[in-house]
Parts: C-alpha cells; structure tokens; sequence
C-alpha cells in the first residue's frame, strides 16, 4: 500500500505484466446506479481515468512499460461507457489527478488518444486535484471532454489561466471547500472567488 497523493489516505498499488487483459466483471456500480435511478436521482458515475490507473501502478516484471497497456485498458473503459450510454448517463466525472504532476512526455501525449478512443454519447467532465495543472493546460484543453474539474482549494493561482484558457463549449468545476480542513469554510469568501469565474464563463 501507498499514500494517496499528499493525503493520509493509502491505496493498494495495482501491479501489471505484460501479458494483462482487461475487461468488465464487477456489476455492482451498474446495479448501484440502477437502483439509484429507480428511487428518482439523477446519477453521476465517477471513474479513476485509464491514465492514473496505469500511473500509479507499477511493473512486476522487467523489459515493459506499463504504459503499454493502454489500449487493452480502453477497451474495458469502452464497455463502461456503453453500459453508461444504457442506463441513461448524461455526465460520468473522469477522475485524472496525475494531471498534476510532472508527467514525461509519452503519459501527457497520451491522454488525447485515451479520450478519443473512450468517447461516447456520455459528457465527461474531466477531474483533478491536488494541485496545479497549469502546466499541463496546453494539453488538457485538446482532449474530447466536456468539462474540467479544478482544485483552487489547494491551488488557487491556477484560476485565472484556466479561466482564459476554457474552451467556450465545455463547464468548469471548481473545487473551493478544503474537505480535510475542521474548520468551517469562510462561504462569503468563496462566493467573491466564483463571481467573477461565473461572469467569465457563464
């Protein structure tokens, strides 16, 4: 196991080898957002992105890059969104937080391929977090997505690049509330960051 970022949280690393397939056995989100829908609510799935997935896993054998796999991965991504599409999904948040971090070239050129590839009838808003994804912004903002997610909770700086950059078509999401933070959060103060984003953006 390993820490989740800057976090106190930990997750079990995912190991990979070469000779790994991919596909879709565990129902039970499907089932969830069933139910869910049943019962009236309007549901938005959210996914770890077929980047940070691959990323924050590692090799258990030598000669390959886990990288590789990416392609194999999709296709199990690709039948997520399908089953999406049928329950009715009109939004999936796609969580991509290594968006925020120094990324070699080959992991932040990828990312417009994975999106092509998984696209769908299903708006996708793409998340991050942690971070600022400044400088990985040139590249977000070609990917096949409907939205971004931002954290100006713990970078706020990133704000006014984001802002100017957006493509007019796609929402942003802005991330203020400090969830690990016990105090209560300053709601006037937040409400004077967003105005001028909400005049920006729409």
């Amino acid at each position: 196991m390993t820490k989740w970022f800057n976090t106190n949280y930990h997750y079990i690393v995912p190991e990979f080898s070469s000779d790994d397939q991919f596909k879709v056995s565990w129902t039970q989100l499907f089932d969830e957002i069933n139910e869910a829908q049943q019962q009236g609510h309007k549901v938005k799935p959210v996914l770890l992105g077929p980047l940070s997935y691959l990323y924050l896993g590692k090799e258990v054998e030598e000669g390959f890059d886990r990288l590789s796999l990416l392609p194999r991965l999709l296709t199990a991504y690709q039948a997520i969104f399908a089953k999406f599409e049928k329950l009715g999904i009109e939004w999936v948040q796609v969580d991509e937080p290594i968006l925020a971090l120094e990324l070699d070239k080959a992991w932040l050129d990828s990312f417009k391929l994975a999106y092509q590839v998984i696209r769908s009838d299903v708006k996708v808003l793409l998340a991050t977090y942690f971070d600022s994804v400044v400088d990985s912004l040139d590249k977000i903002i070609e990917l096949d997505v409907d939205g971004l997610h931002i954290d100006i909770a713990a970078a706020p700086a990133q704000l006014d690049s984001v802002v100017n950059q957006l493509p007019s078509e796609w929402v942003l999401s802005a991330g203020i509330i400090n969830g690990r933070n016990v105090w209560r959060a300053n709601l006037h103060s937040a409400l004077q960051t967003l105005k001028p984003v909400k005049e920006a953006v729409g």
